[in-house]
């Protein structure tokens, strides 16, 4: 632990301490914790789930106090490095004035990291104030520049048993199933992770990589399928629902996809409607990011429930110069 940042300590996912469990499992704070609490349980616990991952976690304290106030998330996971998480714990002040020590204290400890290089830190993905912090105080020590426009601009947003809507859109096909995903499923899901991965530019896969995660997300039962067949044509998949991130009581949707041969029939809703019907027989909540520029997504999300969890809350994803980081997965 660097000995100028008293207020920052640092853990692997061998010796996470009970203090920071609680604070990553307290109820007011389970939801922005999703970023980070499920993959820190795996590799805890049960690391055969994630293999070859790891996580290194930077916990800021209010100086000379105890109270936990961020905690920083440096993993790695089996389709390789993600950004850098960071979450607000707690009644924390996110003025810009208040953020920049915090954040400089935890610039200095990741950089006095041994495991961790400055080309590491390739985006940071918070609430918006959060990450304009870290990215400014980034550029200051490590001295490599933030790339103006974010990679994600997104609200964030919940859906619970209070305010899901069960009743959608009747079904406009002559054939389909919804249904978690199987081992045969697996090319075609492959196909549609590609094809996703293309519109989360600079974060593309490349047929191998997109097959390798369409194979763990089924293995780990963590997609859905909308199967169609038209007249006596063979089945298709028209749509694909991820919730790869679930905890005690909260599970996200990560990843919401329809091509364009099968779009503006309501599939989508259908499918994010069942599988939060599905989630929230086991979860008080299901939170996802939708992109702030999306308003056909927002919009069919809200028909489905979700709403701000206290107030429009906006998430960033800011990059760091490609030319000087080595690029993750995201």
């Amino acid at each position: 632990m660097p000995g100028l940042n008293s207020s920052v300590r640092c853990f692997n996912r061998t010796n996470i301490p009970e203090d920071v469990w609680g604070a990553l499992r307290d109820r007011d704070n389970a939801a922005r914790a999703n970023l980070i609490l499920p993959h820190a349980e795996k590799v805890s616990s049960h690391q055969e789930f994630l293999p070859g991952s790891e996580q290194l976690l930077l916990v800021y304290s209010e100086p000379a106090t105890s109270d936990i106030r961020f905690i920083l998330s440096c993993t790695e996971g089996p389709l390789g490095k993600y950004p850098i998480f960071i979450i607000p714990v707690g009644p924390v002040q996110l003025a810009s004035e208040l953020l920049q020590g915090p954040m400089e204290a935890f610039c200095e400890a990741l950089l006095n990291e041994a495991d961790v290089r400055r080309q590491r830190v390739f985006s940071v993905f918070s609430v918006e104030p959060v990450s304009r912090a870290f990215a400014s105080a980034w550029e200051k020590i490590a001295e490599i520049k933030c790339i103006d426009k974010p990679y994600y601009d997104a609200f964030f947003s919940a859906c619970t048993p209070g305010t899901f809507v069960r009743d959608g859109p009747q079904p406009v096909d002559e054939v389909i199933e919804l249904r978690p995903a199987v081992p045969q499923d697996v090319e075609k899901i492959r196909d549609l992770c590609q094809e996703f991965s293309e519109t989360s530019k600079p974060f593309t896969l490349s047929s191998e990589q997109a097959f390798k995660e369409a194979r763990l997300m089924i293995e780990n039962e963590q997609v859905w399928v909308y199967e169609i067949k038209e007249g006596d044509g063979e089945t298709d998949i028209a749509s694909i629902v991820a919730a790869t991130r679930q905890s005690h009581s909260v599970a996200a949707i990560t990843k919401v996809y329809t091509p364009e041969k099968w779009q503006r029939k309501g599939r989508a809703e259908r499918l994010v409607r069942r599988v939060c019907r599905e989630l929230l027989k086991t979860h008080e909540q299901v939170v996802l990011y939708v992109g702030a520029n999306l308003d056909s997504a927002q919009k069919l999300y809200d028909r489905v429930g979700f709403q701000a969890t206290s107030g429009p809350e906006r998430w960033l994803e800011i990059g760091f110069d490609r030319a000087e980081v080595e690029l993750g997965h995201w």
